[in-house]
């Protein structure tokens, strides 16, 4: 994973608990705890070291780690200059979620070796649509959960999600987003 998304979880981890439980983690995970260059791949192995070393050292499952790193990162990406790329593909929650491969194909272009997921988004009703969610990375549908749940904040919409595993019968996940009220 780029840089970028170690670097968030950095001023997440610090912004809620410190930079002496930050560098914890790091030691943990076994990686020193100085910044990470944004547009610096680095191996998925050790964003999964971060976050099941801070699962460990916070007392948090992993699942809850991501989810709220995944509304974090709406918020910590669109200070670091890239709201006006997510406000390009998206002026509203539905048309943002609609264009995210549209998004993720333009981030490629400053990022070669990004690898990012695939979604295919289905309105199922006026207040309801489905999201599904594949990638090739494991474990990351908490992540999903907290992204969405940020980016309809983001566009003032209240949700629930509810969320429909991979399993033997499908080779992605899927969230059913209930838009309320």
């Amino acid at each position: 994973m780029y840089g970028l998304v170690n670097q968030a979880m950095k001023d997440l981890v610090t912004s809620k608990f410190g930079s002496d439980k930050w560098s914890e983690i790091c030691q943990k995970a076994g990686h020193p705890p100085d910044d990470f260059e944004a547009m610096t791949s680095y191996p998925d192995t050790l964003t999964y070291s971060l976050v099941g070393a801070a699962s460990q050292i916070l007392g948090a499952s992993a699942s809850d780690l991501l989810r709220a790193f995944g509304d974090y990162w709406v918020t910590f990406t669109a200070h670091e200059g890239y709201g006006e790329i997510m406000d390009m593909f998206g002026k509203d929650f539905r048309s943002c979620l609609k264009n995210l491969n549209g998004m993720h194909g333009h981030m490629g272009a400053m990022m070669p070796q990004l690898l990012p997921p695939r979604f295919q988004v289905v309105e199922t009703s006026a207040s309801q649509l489905t999201v599904h969610y594949f990638s090739t990375r494991q474990g990351l549908a908490p992540m999903v959960i907290g992204l969405l749940e940020g980016l309809a904040r983001k566009y003032g919409d209240t949700i629930t999600i509810q969320h429909h595993p991979k399993d033997s019968r499908s080779d992605h996940d899927e969230f059913e987003v209930q838009f309320q009220g």
